[in-house]
């Protein structure tokens, strides 16, 4: 095995699963940003995973993690992290989407289930390449959190809810899926 620091800002996505729930405003979206100890290869010659502890020094300061849309650094974000936790799973956070037309048109998308996977840009901080070739991130600075349209991994990171207000009348992305799922099967 051999361990490299790389200096370049990479990206990754992943598929958010919705479930809505009737708390808060209707502005925040939760969920798997980065699934833990999943092997996906994501370039041709390249299969990387994530280790619990990639990103443990991030969740002290989520508030600085920007919410993009398609990793989209020239435009206003859509929002930002409130809050960021490592877990078994993967790496937990919720976004609070501003008040803003982007950010209206975005959680209309969201909730239609048009738009529903997360990608993050990162500078790999400590790797360790196996002999069979996997890159393990052991450390990673999380540069920001982008909603994109097409994802790196597939099913494997799920947003968990989008908190909405009780007089919403959205149909649940939870049934429409299980729906789609049986037309498929």
């Amino acid at each position: 095995m051999s361990i490299s620091n790389d200096s370049k800002v990479e990206n990754r996505s992943f598929i958010a699963e919705l479930e809505y729930r009737a708390d808060g405003d209707g502005r925040t979206i939760t969920g798997i940003a980065v699934p833990y100890d999943v092997e996906q290869r994501v370039a041709p010659g390249l299969t990387e995973v994530f280790r619990k502890g990639a990103f443990a020094d991030v969740v002290k300061a989520a508030f600085r993690v920007k919410l993009l849309r398609g990793h989209d650094a020239n435009a206003f974000p859509l929002g930002r992290a409130t809050l960021l936790r490592e877990t078994d799973k993967g790496l937990y956070g919720e976004f609070r989407i501003s008040n803003t037309k982007a950010g209206d048109e975005v959680l209309e998308l969201v909730r239609d289930g048009a738009l529903d996977q997360l990608s993050i840009g990162f500078m790999p901080l400590k790797n360790r390449k196996r002999a069979d070739g996997v890159v393990e991130r052991l450390k990673a600075h999380l540069a920001e959190v982008s909603l994109v349209t097409f994802g790196a991994y597939g099913d494997l990171a799920s947003v968990t809810g989008m908190r909405q207000s009780t007089d919403v009348d959205s149909p649940r992305l939870d049934q429409a899926r299980d729906i789609l799922a049986k037309l498929k099967a």
